[in-house]
């Protein structure tokens, strides 16, 4: 298991690479809900989302043998976005792997940093499938989404820098989809700031993690169902989810409809666009599940890269 050593060297790696992303605060959301609550707006980082912290500490560290073959990785849109940028930036190639039913605007991108984009079906297991075909007869380098060391260090730097920035934080709420950011963040929080609950927020359509934690097993769901593209993993990596049990103190769902709230919410009262999986952890303090009234409280927005016609619609409701 890492160690916070390993998200220490990422950030060192990350620190001039990355956008140090800013904390957000809305006097309407803490009256509302009557918490003292932060948001670590990664929508504005580079690629739009956290995924380009561990992609590009997944690729830096690999040998020079290992970048000369190419790399290969497989995505629904965020970390298709950061393994494409990262190997732009270190000029290695990159061939990525995404579901035929990807967000428009995370394919373009993808390609725009100078991917190369093969499609494939719509879950997890055919984007694993396609893969491993493909390093079959190529021999690419894989670069995994979240069950791997240096990928959870890279996005445990979203919590360093959160706890460089607060103290005395009660609550921190993370996004879980493969556990990625959730297990980096954990390690850095339970580091740095002992007293502060860790909490994983899942959609209810997309539950695994939810499951997972309570039956204190790995449970792989048969389907996904939610407007959260990014939580459509059919279960969490190993590696997180041995993390997730030493150091998550629990993990929640919020519906849909939660979901879209707090998207027009961001949207309508602090001018800032935020993807569905980016507003479920937000969603989970505005729905005060956990009753926290004049808590301090943090939570991941993980990302921005919403679908032109997903948000026309959510601001329709």
């Amino acid at each position: 298991m890492i160690t916070f050593n390993d998200v220490a060297n990422a950030y060192s790696i990350l620190k001039n690479v990355v956008h140090r992303t800013p904390l957000l605060k809305s006097s309407t959301f803490d009256k509302f809900v009557g918490v003292d609550a932060f948001f670590k707006a990664e929508n504005f980082q580079r690629i739009g989302a956290f995924k380009i912290r561990g992609a590009y500490n997944k690729i830096f560290s690999l040998t020079q043998t290992e970048k000369n073959a190419g790399v290969i990785a497989h995505s629904s849109g965020n970390h298709a976005q950061g393994v494409a940028l990262a190997c732009k930036l270190l000029g290695i190639k990159a061939v990525v792997v995404m579901p035929s039913d990807s967000v428009k605007n995370k394919v373009e991108a993808t390609k725009a940093y100078g991917a190369e984009v093969v499609f494939t079906g719509a879950t997890t297991d055919d984007r694993e499938r396609t893969t491993d075909e493909l390093i079959e007869k190529h021999g690419y380098t894989p670069v995994p989404p979240y069950d791997d060391d240096k990928i959870i260090a890279g996005q445990g730097t979203v919590g360093l820098e959160i706890f460089q920035d607060l103290k005395d934080l009660d609550y921190l709420f993370v996004p879980v989809g493969g556990g990625g950011l959730i297990s980096g963040c954990a390690i850095a929080a339970k580091h740095l700031s002992h007293k502060t609950k860790i909490i994983g927020v899942e959609t209810t359509g997309a539950n695994d993690c939810y499951q997972s934690f309570r039956e204190k097993r790995i449970v792989k769901i048969a389907s996904t169902n939610t407007i959260a593209d990014g939580m459509r993993t059919l279960s969490v990596g190993k590696r997180n989810f041995e993390i997730i049990m030493k150091y998550v103190d629990d993990v929640i769902t919020v519906s849909d409809e939660d979901v879209i709230k707090m998207m027009k919410f961001f949207f309508e009262r602090m001018k800032i666009v935020v993807e569905p999986t980016g507003a479920v952890a937000p969603a989970a303090i505005l729905k005060n599940i956990l009753g926290l009234k004049e808590k301090r409280v943090c939570a991941v927005i993980s990302g921005g890269n919403v679908d032109m016609a997903v948000m026309r619609k959510v601001l329709e409701i």
